[in-house]
């Protein structure tokens, strides 16, 4: 974030191993050794195509900014919290499917 708390860049753990790989004993501030090549996510934008861009950048967690200002910062996506998500509903469609089937016979068998 800058001065104006607007988003410049990102760093992860990667490029964290990359920066101690390529300089151990330097000075490397956060800034250089992060990306200011951001891959973002939008809040009105679908959770797949978020997905998507995780997995085409070989990242883990997405800022989520603001459309119309991308320098705003609204919040962050990550994976572990979509996988979370989509656990959560398989569960509820595996017990709403077990419920239909539950009670029901067939009065001509």
């Amino acid at each position: 974030m800058d001065e104006e708390d607007r988003l410049v860049g990102i760093i992860t753990r990667g490029d964290i191993v990359r920066a101690l790989r390529q300089k151990q004993n330097s000075e490397m501030t956060v800034a250089e050794a992060g990306s200011g090549d951001l891959a973002v996510a939008f809040p009105d934008e679908p959770l797949y195509a978020a997905l998507t861009k995780m997995l085409e950048r070989d990242v883990g967690r997405l800022p989520v900014v603001e459309r119309k200002d991308p320098g705003r910062v609204v919040g962050y996506l990550g994976r572990a919290a979509i996988l979370s998500a989509r656990m959560k509903f398989h569960e509820e469609e595996t017990i709403r499917q077990r419920g239909s089937f539950s009670g029901k016979t067939n009065s001509r068998y």
